[in-house]
């Protein structure tokens, strides 16, 4: 199976791990669209911050945060 440029060799592979490979792959996709969904809404309270006259700013450094300044990541570990 192809999957974009990866190869997943499924032929040899049983039901069950079959199975297994669908759940993690189910797992990291609800993952990944969580960090999006985050990260989105950050977008949004930025945009929305700055309409109301206000900016967000890195207290260490002094940095304005403006949307799309920041990545999301995943601390989870995975199974």
């Amino acid at each position: 199976m192809r999957i974009g440029r990866i190869m997943i060799d499924t032929d040899n592979m049983t039901v069950e791990e079959l199975k297994v490979l669908e759940r993690k792959f189910r797992a990291i996709r609800c993952r990944k669209e969580l960090a999006e969904d985050f990260a989105s809404k950050l977008n949004t309270l930025v945009a929305e911050a700055k309409e109301a006259g206000f900016t967000f700013v890195d207290k260490d450094f002094g940095q304005v945060i403006m949307g799309n300044d920041f990545m999301v990541y995943d601390e989870k570990p995975e199974d």
